[in-house]
This record gives structure tokens, sequence and C-alpha cells, in this order.
């Protein structure tokens, strides 16, 4: 094993203290990211020859580090990746090519003149090329008026980008431009029978996750029944409940309670709180606090 196996053998290692730290399971890190078992399982062993292309390693990587709290190891292990696939790294110039050119004379006719047979292109040929290509375009654009495919009606401009290019005057054509199937030219709309829509992102089941930053005492239940968890979290500890009713969580030390709710922070339960609180959690994202009752 090389010394740059040996730093990401060791920067997995770490990964997998700071998860185990968090008492998460890979099992769980899969459910929230949806990198697959194996992978995760290559990254903390520092063992990277089944993955794909380096770009997708590293956006696994930052997926991983975001979920456990961990993107100071960073920049560390995108070098580390660099380093072991080759990639340039920044600052890095290209050296000039020295090498002597050769003149194309000298390849087809080892430094002599051209070789026999070999003539020059006749202008008759190029000019006769010339007049097929634009009867072939007139023919094309006969055909598309002709059965609906082009409406010169709603033609105004068409130009070509670059440097030089054809243009129709606005006066000979009025409309606007509509090519179908084709693409944006010159910066105008371009209508088109496909349509291209991003794929949908998986649907997250809805969920409540709690995060232990000290010692806290917890109760939670489920759509009014009885308690599913009632006891002291240790410090590092965390727990998750799919949230399929609303979920009533009296907390001992709202300060103590980090809440995540459909993968969403919600940060510290009541950073101020100087007593116990009860708070209700919902599938659809929202939550409250339940107000004491105070006696008369």
């Amino acid at each position: 094993m090389t010394e740059r196996d040996d730093a990401l053998v060791e920067l997995g290692r770490m990964i997998t203290e700071r998860r185990e730290a968090l008492g998460m399971t890979l099992e769980t890190v899969f459910d929230r990211t949806k990198i697959r078992p194996e992978y995760l399982r290559g990254i903390e062993a520092g063992d990277y020859k089944n993955f794909p292309e380096v770009v997708y390693i590293k956006g696994f990587v930052r997926t991983y580090l975001k979920l456990i709290n961990a993107e100071d190891m960073q920049d560390d292990f995108m070098a580390q990746l660099d380093r072991k696939f080759s990639l340039p790294q920044p600052g890095h110039k290209k050296q000039p090519d020295t090498r002597p050119q050769k003149n194309i004379a000298s390849v087809l006719s080892n430094g002599s003149s051209m070789p026999k047979g070999f003539k020059p292109a006749s202008h008759f040929w190029l000019f006769l090329v010339l007049v097929l290509a634009l009867a072939g375009t007139g023919a094309y654009v006969w055909y598309a008026v002709s059965y609906g495919g082009l409406d010169l009606r709603n033609l105004k401009l068409f130009s070509f980008s670059g440097g030089s290019g054809s243009v129709v005057p606005a006066e000979f054509l009025s409309g606007d431009m509509t090519l179908q199937g084709s693409e944006d030219v010159a910066g105008v709309p371009v209508s088109s029978d496909e349509t291209v829509s991003a794929e949908p992102e998986p649907e997250i089941s809805p969920y409540l996750e709690i995060h232990a930053v000290n010692d806290v005492w917890l109760s939670v239940s489920f759509g009014g029944s009885q308690p599913v968890f009632r006891r002291t979290m240790k410090r590092g500890e965390v727990m998750r409940w799919d949230l399929n009713a609303q979920a009533r969580v009296v907390i001992g030390r709202p300060t103590a309670a980090q809440i995540f709710l459909n993968g969403k922070d919600l940060g510290i339960a009541n950073p101020t709180a100087k007593r116990s609180e009860t708070y209700l959690y919902n599938p659809d994202g929202t939550y409250s606090t339940v107000q004491r009752r105070t006696r008369n």
C-alpha cells in the first residue's frame, strides 16, 4: 500500500469514529444520503477500486462529511483523492510542446516535391460542390414549407452566430422565427415537440431525529398513544423515529437537544429554556410548543 493509500485509510478511520460518536449506523447514513452501502464502506476503508469516476467519489465524500458534521476534513480528503488519481494540482501549468514541428511538405513527400499524380483541386469542382449544396438546401426548404415543417410567414430574422453569416432582412418576412425540432439560434426562441424535464428528486419519508448535545431526558409518543421512548439520552447519542403521526416530545433540558425534522435542522429546541418543555412535531414539517397552563 502506498503512502497515498495510507492517508486515505487514516481519513476513512476518522470518518468511522465521527459516525460512531454520533450513534449512527451505515444503514442510517444510507437512508439519509442514498449513497450505496458498498461505497460507504469503501470510503471508511480507504478502498476506491470499485468506485466510478473520481468526480463521483468526491461528491460521495462531501455528502458523507456534511451529514456527520465533519466538513473540517474535506480539504484533506480532496487533496489525497487528487494525488491518488493523479489529477493536476491548482496552479500547475502545462509545459509547452518543444518538439520540432514537421513541415507538411516533408510529411507528404519526404522533403521533395509533391508526388506524381497529385493535382490541386480544380476551382470548377469547388464551384460544383457549392452549387449542389445550395440546391439541396433549397429543396429542403421547399419541402419543409410545402408540408408544414417550416412556416415562412412566422420567420422574421435568421442569422448565424460567429464572425460572418447571412441575414434575411426583417422587411422580407414578418413574424417570429419558428424552427420545429431545432436548437436555439442566435438567441431566438425555438419551439420543439420534445420536452426535457429534470428527474424528480426522491421523496423523503417524514422523520424526527434528536441529537443529545448533553445528557437529556426525553419522553416521545405518537398520535396520543403511550410513550414509545422514555429515558435519558447520553451526550452524543442520536435517536430517530418515522413520523407517521404527530409526535409529542417532552424534553427535560431543551438546551441539550438538537432537533432534525424531515432532514431540516431546527437547531437547539430552546437555547434559553430554564425547565422542561413539550413540543409537537407534524409529518408535514410544522411544529409548535405546548404552552404551560398558568394557575390562578
